[in-house]
């Protein structure tokens, strides 16, 4: 999942306060597997933004194909913290999707690899295997991150298809809305319904106290 990114010409200073002239070029960037990972759980299983952020290692168990959720990350008196999830119901054991499986080992590969890069700098959480979902140090990706980055994506994308009219049209592609995050977790829930699950154990998958929430 790449893409690419033009910046016109545009004047920069060097280091001795210098200024000079950048002319126009492109790069190419690749997603980072970890929002692959994040939106994927979003979007399959219906998962809070919180809960997805409080997600540890230890509760992917890669041989049941579940995902444990037992917490959440939200606003407490000493800023984001975990709490227990939104109601009693939220805790809960969902399955992950056999597609969804090969990128979450992939992910944990590479998470072992800078876990272990970056030796004793390290300022990620080393217990329960440690947060899925990071910054840079391997600290807990902040709360405000995943969204910033899923409406950065809405935008290129749909920045493509306004410029490339004739090729997206041809691939079946249209313009996105730009939806909140959780919209997504409804999405899940749609696509649940569309697969004909039974309404209760679509309830039961987002981790809502009745069903008549859907």
């Amino acid at each position: 999942m790449s893409y690419e990114v033009t910046y016109k010409g545009h004047q920069r200073i060097d280091d001795t306060g210098k200024p000079y002239y950048v002319n126009e070029y492109t790069e190419s960037y690749t997603v980072p597997t970890q929002y692959k990972v994040f939106f994927t759980l979003s979007l399959f299983c219906g998962f809070r933004k919180g809960e997805t952020l409080a997600l540890h290692w230890n509760d992917i168990d890669f041989k049941e194909k579940k995902i444990s959720i037992s917490k959440s990350v939200r606003m407490t008196e000493n800023g984001f913290d975990y709490k227990e999830p939104k109601t009693k119901k939220s805790v809960r054991k969902v399955s992950i999707p056999d597609d969804v499986i090969p990128l979450l080992k992939q992910y944990h590969f590479e998470y072992i690899q800078t876990r272990f890069s970056h030796g004793t700098a390290w300022q990620g959480d080393l217990s329960n295997g440690g947060n899925l979902f990071i910054q840079a140090d391997g600290k807990l990706m902040g709360h405000t991150t995943p969204y910033q980055y899923f409406t950065k994506h809405l935008h290129r994308y749909n920045e493509w298809v306004q410029n490339n009219p004739d090729k997206a049209k041809a691939e079946g592609l249209e313009e996105l809305p730009i939806i909140p995050l959780h919209g997504l977790r409804h999405s899940c829930a749609t696509l649940l319904n569309y697969l004909e699950v039974n309404i209760i154990e679509i309830s039961k998958t987002l981790g809502h106290s009745t069903c008549c929430f859907l």
